[in-house]
């Protein structure tokens, strides 16, 4: 049985994640997504937990009416040694055969190593207006950003008081010019 990878912060998840769901579904038997990063929370950068990433995705994908007999939704926690980046997730995740990244970072720790996982270039959706630091700024700058994201999405953060959340967040985490401190440093 083929499997899928999709991994990232999910910052919120957006509509290209909810778009790259149904290509990984379109071409392989199984998707696997994994929650990058969850051990971070409440930053600019990141500023939901794990628990409420799974929740935007769960929550996206019933109403995107996909099978969730054929998803997983992981969280995994960063790994601050990149040599061996790809056997953490080996040993965190079910088994997989791709892996979707436009990171081309990921791409060549993936191609760099002895292993036999086939990366995939997916193909974004609106990336200028569908990435998670852009919805973000939008909410800070009272900007549109709902056309951006799930309904499903949308609704838990409005029911999470997520925009004050980030409001809040980005005006305690920047310094005198107006950038971002991280606590900690991720992006």
């Amino acid at each position: 049985m083929s499997s899928g990878l999709m991994i990232g912060r999910f910052q919120p998840f957006h509509n290209g994640h909810l778009k790259l769901a149904h290509q990984i579904l379109d071409e392989c038997e199984e998707l696997i997504i994994a929650v990058g990063s969850s051990q971070f929370n409440f930053t600019f950068s990141n500023p939901f937990t794990a628990g409420e990433r799974i929740y935007f995705i769960h929550n996206s994908l019933v109403e995107s009416k996909i099978d969730l007999s054929k998803v997983y939704i992981l969280p995994i926690l960063n790994l601050e040694n990149n040599a061996i980046w790809i056997q953490h997730l080996r040993s965190m995740l079910p088994k997989f055969d791709s892996i979707y990244s436009g990171n081309k970072f990921v791409q060549e720790l993936v191609s760099s190593g002895s292993e036999t996982c086939v990366v995939h270039s997916p193909v974004f959706h609106n990336k200028s207006h569908c990435n998670g630091t852009n919805i973000r700024m939008n909410i800070v700058m009272n900007k549109e950003w709902r056309d951006f994201v799930p309904n499903a999405v949308h609704k838990t953060i409005l029911d999470l008081d997520g925009v004050k959340r980030i409001k809040v967040l980005f005006e305690t985490q920047k310094d005198g010019i107006g950038e971002i401190r991280q606590y900690p440093e991720v992006k």
